[in-house]
């Protein structure tokens, strides 16, 4: 069954964009059973009760599929050069499983603005192509500086610099117990020293992807993988 997103499951009716694409591209019909979600966790079962004005109204039969993640993951990245990398980013840490995502602003960050009503439509399209319940959240554009003001317990930042740093994956297998995990990654350039210090004066810990130098969105991926393998 195809799944369709709601803000609100409790309205029991999809947006116009949502019905549009219900009706006019998967051709359904009244009575014809779909899979809603608001991206919190649960996947509904749901039949089509009407169609009117060209907007569909449905009932909620069951719930077909819940999750609750134990470690909430918060990614806090830099934005890339080219603007359809950082989608590409938000596409695959959708279907792979990520609660919030920063786009941070860095000293050697070459892009600095970004279209957030864009990338929300990227987040749900891939919620609903994967089927994954949980929808992140992204917020506004944040300088690095600011993003350090933030409550920072269980905070690492990821970077190629000579400075000490120990392994992100096996820094988190000791880490089971804990409900929130952020990650900082950088942009193409990589963090300055001066930002990683900074970082590492307000306690975030400096960790390494690996011997393999990593791009941008491809470093965030393989976090949201880290984290979904061991959670």
């Amino acid at each position: 069954m195809d799944l369709f997103y709601t803000k609100n499951s409790e309205y029991e009716i999809l947006s116009k964009n949502e019905s549009k694409h219900c009706v006019n591209a998967l051709r359904k019909k009244i009575k014809d059973k779909i899979l809603v979600t608001e991206g919190k966790g649960i996947i509904y079962q749901a039949k089509i009760t009407s169609i009117n004005r060209g907007i569909v109204s449905f009932k909620k039969l069951n719930e077909q599929f819940s999750v609750k993640r134990n470690t909430r993951l918060e990614i806090a990245i830099s934005l890339t050069k080219n603007k359809s990398r950082f989608e590409w980013f938000l596409e695959k840490s959708t279907e792979i499983g990520v609660d919030y995502i920063y786009p941070i602003i860095c000293k050697r960050s070459e892009r600095k603005q970004i279209n957030i009503e864009r990338c929300n439509k990227i987040l749900i399209s891939s919620l609903k192509q994967s089927k994954n319940a949980i929808l992140p959240k992204i917020s506004r554009i944040i300088t690095f500086d600011h993003f350090l003001e933030k409550n920072l317990s269980n905070t690492y930042i990821a970077h190629c610099s000579s400075v000490t740093k120990k392994d992100f994956f096996e820094c988190i297998k000791t880490q089971q117990n804990q409900s929130k995990i952020i990650v900082m990654i950088g942009p193409e350039g990589d963090f300055t020293k001066t930002e990683i210090l900074k970082a590492q004066e307000k306690g975030v810990q400096s960790v390494s992807l690996g011997q393999n130098r990593l791009r941008t969105e491809t470093a965030g991926i393989y976090v949201a993988n880290c984290v979904q393998i061991l959670f």
